[in-house]
């Protein structure tokens, strides 16, 4: 017998959690979900959202998040309000402007009570957050698992074994089952695609998306190999959108393109995030490095490419297999061959 329970002192929580018992109450009425960056990273937050909204109807979900990835979480209609931090820009020539606005959001956060605070991401600037925010029960990652900052792991009370060569989609589903008794045989729902439909255009030649900036060089796919590529593409008919994110990624996508016919090939403008939802989702392929925007093709359910170089493809989740290959990756180099033949398979 245990004498705690026998003596009628509750018992401490522990994972997996079982609301209503060890002082926990019956259901989570509020929960606070702390995913600051990346892009990649919210879109493979969205399923485990769906999951706990699900699990457990009229739930009060909020979301920090960096502010330049903001827009995601807002288009979940499970997520109640969204805390924007400008933690980014706090670094820039606004950064006062930013820093003041950013006390602002955590000031309104701490005026909020929360039965829970989940944080997926578990790194320093993440576990501040979580630990600022007011609530009895703080959950991350055990001080392995974070991500080379093992200090952030004393902001939680209970820590998670991240799961080993698990993908950013199902890791983070299996996470909140742990903490919220989810239901892993639900379909993946990005709860996001029904809002960004794809709409055939019969008198608009294919368009594929390439993303080939990413946010460390060791990511990168090579220029040479995504010029022949390209040229493979325009040979079959097919239309070019090639986007980048700052200078060196506009330089290497003008280069991407040169020589290329006038008019088979098309660098976007900046746009913002909702822009570019609505621009990959009516893509016919995607081809793209581990970067925000080939996570963001596989919520929306467009066929997609993944090269992957330096991380690994577990790192990938496509919402359906038939819709996504994954090449390379661990150091391993995808070929332009075995891209052309992926491409291939996905547009026929």
């Amino acid at each position: 017998m245990d004498l705690r329970r026998a003596k009628g002192v509750p018992m401490r929580p522990a994972l997996p959690l079982r609301w209503g018992e060890s002082g926990l109450p019956a259901a989570p009425r509020r929960m606070l979900l702390v995913q600051i960056s990346a892009m990649g990273d919210q879109m493979q937050a969205l399923p485990a959202v769906s999951d706990i909204a699900a699990r457990w109807p009229g739930i009060d979900i909020d979301w920090a998040v960096d502010a330049r990835f903001a827009d995601i979480p807002r288009l979940h209609p499970a997520v109640r309000h969204v805390f924007a931090l400008p933690l980014k820009a706090v670094q820039g020539r606004q950064g006062m402007a930013a820093l003041r606005v950013v006390l602002r959001q955590i000031r309104a956060l701490r005026a909020e009570r929360y039965d829970l605070v989940w944080d997926p991401h578990s790194v320093l600037k993440s576990a501040i957050i979580s630990r600022l925010a007011k609530s009895p029960l703080r959950v991350g990652y055990r001080a392995q698992d974070c991500g080379g900052e093992p200090l952030a792991a004393l902001a939680y009370r209970l820590h998670f074994a991240r799961p080993v060569g698990m993908h950013g989609t199902e890791g983070r589903r299996v996470f909140a089952q742990a903490v919220l008794d989810t239901d892993l045989a639900r379909p993946i729902d990005y709860a996001i695609d029904q809002r960004f439909p794809y709409r055939h255009d019969p008198a608009a030649p294919p368009t594929v998306f390439l993303a080939h900036g990413a946010s460390k060089p060791e990511k990168l796919w090579p220029l040479g190999h995504w010029q022949q590529l390209a040229a493979r593409l325009v040979e079959q008919g097919l239309r070019l959108q090639v986007a980048w994110g700052n200078a060196a990624e506009r330089e290497r996508a003008q280069r991407i393109i040169e020589g290329l016919p006038t008019g088979a090939a098309q660098i976007l403008d900046r746009r913002s995030l909702l822009d570019m939802l609505h621009i990959i989702a009516q893509c016919r392929l995607v081809i793209g490095v581990d970067t925000g925007f080939t996570h963001m093709a596989a919520a929306l359910r467009r066929p997609v490419v993944g090269l992957f170089v330096s991380t690994g493809p577990e790192l990938f989740t496509p919402t359906s297999p038939a819709l996504a290959r994954t090449l390379g990756g661990n150091s391993v180099t995808p070929s332009v061959d075995a891209a052309w033949n992926a491409a291939h398979e996905l547009l026929v």
